[in-house]
């Protein structure tokens, strides 16, 4: 399991402006999963991924004089759909515990309705990230923690002359046909590039047409797989990056900073990042009327500056 911490430049420039005590950035956190030979994950590993905000699977694109190829060969579409299947096996053996217990309660209410919708795509070997869900739905399942409905992030590790080509394009179709987002890169590229000064490293990725480097790749694929966005915090102490889902409204974003400012919410100040840049300063952004008071509904955008007004 790491945890990265994600760089933010907007982040950088707030807290060159109010120069706070504290800086906090976004976190996220992914888990390399070897499935080994077992039939199913073991049940350490479930619970480590139950823990985790976005699941990363690292797939062998390589091979070299230390690292053979496997018996039949190099396929990484084959690995990702064996250890997909044994995310969807796992949920199956939960959902059908619960359900046969419910049904010994004779429980019949949202939960069981919902179960028995969850039973019947992973008895198709569709993952629940895959399930269309209403609100209350959503809502009866995240209480399980089940493993195929997590957003999924596939690493292909390539030898360095597939960075140029696009190695293993089937794996492409079966990323989408699965709802999981999928980047390459070279590990041991990425390692010599990490032994090298910043701006030896800029011209290296240059010289090797790499468009960024695999840190950035893993955060963008991780926030595009999981559908964030990233809003600010301006307080005396601390300059702060929130992440919340695309399409979350402000009361919601409110109680992703404290579940009182969600109670008690009245309404929020708004700025974006940028014209809040443009302008220099909070007091010249409300002289030229820059900064907004938005309600409960207001869909919080990215790079939006938010101060709460609440009372509990």
């Amino acid at each position: 399991m790491t945890t990265i911490k994600v760089p933010d430049e907007r982040l950088d420039r707030l807290a060159a402006v109010f120069r706070p005590k504290k800086i906090t950035p976004l976190a996220i956190t992914f888990v390399e999963i070897d499935p080994g030979e077992a039939t199913l994950l073991p049940p350490d590993t479930l619970d480590r991924i139950k823990g985790v905000d976005v699941l990363g699977l690292v797939l062998r694109g390589f091979s070299d004089d230390f690292h053979p190829p496997p018996p039949g060969g190099l396929d990484p579409v084959k690995e990702f759909r064996a250890i997909e299947s044994e995310l969807v096996v796992s949920d199956y053996l939960v959902a059908q515990k619960r359900i046969e217990r419910m049904t010994k309660e004779a429980r019949r209410d949202t939960e069981w309705t919902v179960l028995h919708k969850a039973v019947e795509a992973l008895e198709k070997e569709i993952p629940l990230r895959q399930l269309p869900l209403a609100g209350e739905e959503i809502r009866v399942l995240a209480g399980f923690r089940f493993v195929s409905q997590l957003p999924l992030l596939l690493v292909l590790n390539v030898s360095e002359d597939a960075l140029s080509a696009d190695a293993y394009p089937e794996l492409g179709g079966a990323a989408s046909s699965q709802g999981a987002t999928l980047i390459r890169l070279s590990a041991r590229i990425e390692e010599e590039i990490s032994l090298l000064a910043p701006d030896e490293q800029v011209v290296f990725l240059a010289e090797m047409g790499i468009p960024r480097p695999a840190r950035e790749q893993l955060l963008r694929g991780a926030f595009e797989a999981m559908d964030l966005i990233c809003f600010m915090t301006v307080t005396g102490d601390e300059v702060r990056a929130w992440n919340v889902r695309r399409g979350t409204v402000a009361v919601h974003a409110a109680g992703k900073i404290h579940s009182d400012m969600e109670k008690g919410f009245i309404r929020a100040e708004v700025i974006p990042c940028e014209e809040f840049f443009r302008c220099g300063s909070m007091a010249q952004a409300k002289t030229e009327g820059k900064v907004r008071l938005e309600g409960k509904e207001y869909v919080v955008r990215d790079g939006d500056i938010l101060h709460v007004r609440f009372n509990v």
